[in-house]
């Protein structure tokens, strides 16, 4: 941004004394416009292939402030340009104008604040599921660094609401907030969840007691890595080929089978029907491991337990079962 302000001072520096030049002479000297024009440029750009007639008084006076002041700032916005384009900034205005474009079309996107070890996790995974996300970080060689990858990311205070709004913060979706400190990560809560209501957020917290006060802030989801990490780690040393699968099934794509959450929408066929009557494992393949209904979860559910219409379906299965069932769950609605 600061490198285009630079570029757009020095085109108006040129047009502005080239202006003053040629209304002065054709003031002063009667000149028509284009030997007005044609001797401002020599004047200014030190040519000297001399003038059509002799100056008068006047004409010499107002051609000395015109050398003084013109040359100097011509000289300065030429070198302002070969300074762009030598140093390749110009081609960083154009990229970054088409990222800008690019932000523009985001539409229901995960917005990413802070690309530190925890948010770059957060892009990993977000590239892997090719979803729409940009990222946010003060750090501008972290930013230029995401860039050159092809990632959306823009430079800027995440807690401000200018840099949000330019992240599209009215057309996410979610928004997850991986700073560096409780105190930021609640006031990016408290900011996002006022500019968009109806947006998840999804934040760090480094305290364990610092959770509450993100709930209360407006975060949906309060993540503790050090918490996580903490029990992740003595459930490994006791249930070392349990946690490898699980961690194998939710990170790895490679592995066939994968984790789903599947909606039911009302009117489909799973709706208000019994496990065992829904055939799903007959006739798709997937295994539902557990049900969300509302705030609840129905774990290991039973062959008996009623799917209810806006249930989440929790299912493992590979890809080709898994969108078998969401196709009988979402596609094949009953007609009115």
């Amino acid at each position: 941004m600061e490198t285009v302000k630079k570029l757009m001072w020095a085109i108006c520096f040129v047009l502005l004394i080239i202006l003053v030049g040629t209304t002065g002479y054709m003031i002063i000297e009667d000149y028509p416009f284009l030997e007005a024009l044609w001797l401002t440029v020599i004047t200014v750009t030190t040519v000297g292939y001399g003038i059509p007639e002799p100056l008068s008084v006047y004409g010499r006076i107002f051609t000395l402030f015109l050398i003084i002041v013109g040359v100097g700032l011509v000289a300065y916005a030429f070198g302002t340009i070969v300074g762009v384009v030598m140093e390749g900034q110009l081609k960083n205005v154009v990229g970054r104008r088409a990222m800008e474009k690019r932000i523009v079309l985001l539409r229901d996107h995960i917005i990413v604040c802070g690309a530190g070890r925890v948010g770059n996790q957060v892009v990993q995974r977000l590239e892997k599921e090719k979803v729409p996300f940009i990222v946010i970080d003060s750090n501008e060689e972290l930013i230029e660094e995401l860039q050159g990858k092809g990632i959306l990311a823009l430079h800027g205070d995440a807690t401000e609401d200018q840099i949000l709004i330019k992240a599209g913060i009215y057309r996410a979706e979610g928004l997850v907030s991986a700073l560096a400190g409780d105190a930021n990560n609640v006031f990016v809560t408290l900011t996002s969840k006022g500019l968009n209501p109806g947006i998840t957020v999804v934040a760090r917290a480094e305290r364990y007691e610092s959770e509450d006060k993100l709930r209360r802030a407006g975060a949906d989801k309060v993540i503790a890595p050090s918490v996580i990490g903490g029990r992740r780690m003595a459930i490994s040393i006791l249930k070392p080929v349990s946690v490898d699968f699980v961690e194998t099934v939710i990170y790895n794509k490679g592995m066939e089978i994968e984790i789903e959450e599947v909606p039911v929408l009302p009117n489909c066929p799973l709706s208000n029907v019994c496990l065992r009557e829904s055939n799903i494992k007959q006739s798709t393949g997937a295994m539902v491991v557990a049900i969300q209904r509302g705030d609840k979860f129905v774990s290991n559910p039973d062959a008996g337990e009623m799917i209810l219409p806006n249930d989440l379906l929790i299912v493992l299965g590979t890809r080709q079962q898994l969108a078998a069932l969401e196709k009988l769950a979402s596609c094949f609605t009953l007609k009115e």
